[in-house]
């Protein structure tokens, strides 16, 4: 037992090391482009995300993400409504736009 729980701290660490946490923001504004599945929503604050694509520009594929209309459709009711999000950034940038970050998860406040 004591080996499989450090074998899932060792596995899980990475992971927790990695993620960077954004803190209750604004969201200044948002869109989707009509050229491909790319959504973004902008923050307020300073740049997230890794060293190679810091920005306060967050991006996820409405299509191709694992609930990409969901967080589309959340974050829109959010930005309307004048509420404040956080997200966790993805310690990789956006595949689609390699100079953006995106997230795992967010919540709305």
């Amino acid at each position: 037992m004591k080996k499989a729980t450090i074998i899932m701290i060792a596995l899980l660490l990475p992971i927790a090391v990695s993620a960077e946490y954004t803190g209750v923001r604004n969201i200044l504004n948002m869109g989707c482009h009509n050229v491909d599945n790319t959504c973004y929503v902008t923050i307020s604050g300073s740049s997230v995300g890794p060293s190679g694509c810091r920005s306060t520009s967050i991006r996820w594929n409405e299509q191709h993400d694992a609930n990409g209309k969901s967080v589309l459709a959340l974050l829109t009711g959010a930005f309307l409504a004048g509420k404040q999000a956080s997200f966790s950034i993805s310690g990789s940038c956006y595949r689609y736009q390699n100079n953006y970050p995106t997230f795992t998860y967010f919540s709305i406040h």
